[in-house]
């Protein structure tokens, strides 16, 4: 039974560190938008998608308990997801536009 508590711990931490580094990626990735999105003409609710799921993640809390990062990688999966649409579609506007 201790072998099974024992085996059970490890593969919890290696989820859990899974789940940081997932986490940290995506974060990384949200901040390297960071020039584009503070550009005059991007949409206020591209920026608001930004700065919340950057918030959500940075602010302990969490709508799951902590150790739990599920919720915070849903957060920045869907803000990276938006802002780069937005910011996609921002650029294709811009083109037809010249």
């Amino acid at each position: 039974m201790e072998s099974l508590w024992t085996t059970l711990g490890v593969v919890a931490v290696v989820v859990v560190v899974a789940l940081v580094l997932v986490a940290l990626f995506l974060v990384v990735k949200l901040v390297r938008k960071h020039r584009r999105v503070h550009q005059p003409g991007t949409p206020v609710p591209t920026k608001v998608a930004y700065w919340v799921s950057l918030a959500y993640t940075v602010f302990p809390f969490d709508l799951l308990p902590d150790p739990v990062y599920f919720d915070d990688i849903v957060v920045l999966t869907g803000g990276l997801v938006y802002v780069s649409r937005s910011l996609a579609k921002k650029a294709r506007d811009d083109r037809r536009a010249d």
